[in-house]
């Protein structure tokens, strides 16, 4: 799945997800709230589609997640796909370093901490 330079995203469509798997469930504060069990699988093959101009590829899906036995056939639990974003960590260039301010050696930097 993803790892520390990466992340899942994507969007699920709410109004797809069965009522059936919507739980109420009495909260310690006392307040009743709704769940709903998901589940995150890897896409066996990565699909990429191009909407306006702008390729995604989706690497993974996000469904519902009932129990064997409350199953429905025929029922759709599949909510959204997921693609996976990688990011580069940014570190300063020898240039950046180069052109960077000097701090006279008695002197204390301006820092927030």
């Amino acid at each position: 799945m993803a790892d520390n330079n990466s992340l899942l995203s994507g969007s699920i469509c709410l109004s797809d997800i069965p009522k059936s798997q919507m739980k109420k469930v009495m909260c310690k504060d006392g307040k009743e709230r709704i769940y709903l069990n998901i589940a995150v699988i890897t896409k066996k093959q990565p699909q990429t589609f191009t909407n306006n101009g702008v390729a995604r590829t989706y690497t993974h899906f996000i469904s519902c997640a009932p129990k064997k036995e409350e199953r429905i056939d025929g029922e759709n639990y599949i909510l959204g796909d997921l693609e996976t974003r990688v990011f580069t960590p940014q570190s300063p260039t020898a240039e950046d370093i180069a052109a960077a301010p000097s701090v006279a050696p008695n002197e204390t930097p301006d820092l927030p901490f």
